[in-house]
């Protein structure tokens, strides 16, 4: 009895010295003990927000609704790249020299699962923006918005080539979509000063909707075979009707394109190029996807003229359905 009693304590005192995480798993001292000894060297996970240059490391504070988990735990088992391509610390000229610790699988996932339930941040809302009805189109204006307010002069991306591309102020957004939860990138393109105050991100004059468009690409960026919405393909599209979609025609198309598609509507005398003749073209030869990004996003969208407006705040759904039935049913070309 005695000798198993002292094989029993030898056996326990090995998986004590060689398995700690496996009995700390789930257990949230075990993370306050890691993230108090080791993480709080250079991160802040409490106070308010304050300029990257009074920091050595980005806070942390809203770390729990600001990274996916899946992400978290392969930047914590050492899987994921540099985000930031000169240091956090952009304005020192040099490079801390001092790598990030770390973890094994399983004390990543308690550090991960402490950081979920605790650093919240209530100002993080669920998003406006449903991906879920995110097009590809919109991933494409995005894109052009991304240049257009210059965020491509802080925050690298990826080419086609896969080349990156960008400033290397910030942090890169190669994975952006893999890494961050669409709630907190939602709230933080909102007004970036309200995280990180006087440290160079700027306040954009932008729409609702141009926000929809930038925030839903970045989410996209690193998502392989991201799924993009096509409301051609939606149940809206099924029960379209041409019979109501000549209504909508005359309502809006006609001021321009004519009540026979003949582009020679009342608004058509100044404008160059003129209207499209409709009445001269197979448009029920056109895919419905070329249409409804047409008539939506405007001509411009589809290297057409830029005198077609958009018409997708103004139509709704099944409108916009009725007369793409209409147009494509009417006009077959010569």
């Amino acid at each position: 009895m005695g000798r198993l009693m002292v094989r029993g304590f030898a056996v326990l005192l090995f998986i004590l010295m060689s398995s700690p995480s496996v009995l700390w798993a789930g257990d949230d001292g075990f993370a306050e003990k890691i993230i108090n000894s080791q993480c709080k060297n250079c991160h802040r996970f409490e106070g308010k927000p304050k300029s990257k240059f009074d920091l050595k490391a980005p806070d942390l504070m809203w770390s729990g609704v600001k990274f996916q988990r899946p992400w978290l735990i392969r930047w914590l088992v050492g899987q994921e790249e540099n985000l930031y391509p000169n240091s956090y610390r952009w304005d020192k000229s040099f490079h801390f020299s001092r790598k990030h610790m770390i973890l094994t699988q399983e004390e990543a996932v308690v550090i991960a699962d402490y950081m979920e339930k605790t650093y919240l941040d209530p100002r993080v809302k669920k998003s406006f923006v449903d991906l879920s009805t995110f097009t590809e189109m919109e991933a494409s204006l995005g894109a052009d918005i991304f240049r257009e307010y210059s965020c491509l002069g802080c925050h690298q991306i990826k080419d086609d080539e896969g080349k990156s591309i960008g400033g290397p102020i910030s942090a890169n957004l190669h994975d952006a979509g893999n890494r961050y939860t669409l709630d907190w990138w939602s709230r933080f393109a909102e007004n970036p000063q309200d995280f990180t105050p006087h440290s160079g991100e700027y306040l954009a004059d932008i729409s609702a909707r141009k926000a929809r468009h930038i925030i839903g690409y970045v989410m996209t960026l690193g998502v392989k075979d991201f799924k993009f919405y096509e409301p051609w393909n939606s149940k809206t599209f099924k029960k379209a009707d041409a019979g109501r979609g000549a209504k909508v025609y005359k309502e809006y198309c006609v001021q321009c394109h004519g009540p026979e598609g003949k582009g020679d509507g009342p608004g058509a005398k100044g404008l160059d190029p003129k209207p499209a003749v409709h009445a001269d073209l197979p448009l029920s030869d056109y895919p419905a996807d070329y249409l409804y990004n047409l008539i939506y996003y405007g001509g411009k969208s589809v290297g057409k003229s830029p005198n077609m407006p958009d018409w997708g705040m103004t139509l709704p759904p099944q409108s916009l359905a009725d007369v793409i039935a209409y147009v494509r049913s009417t006009f077959k070309g010569n």
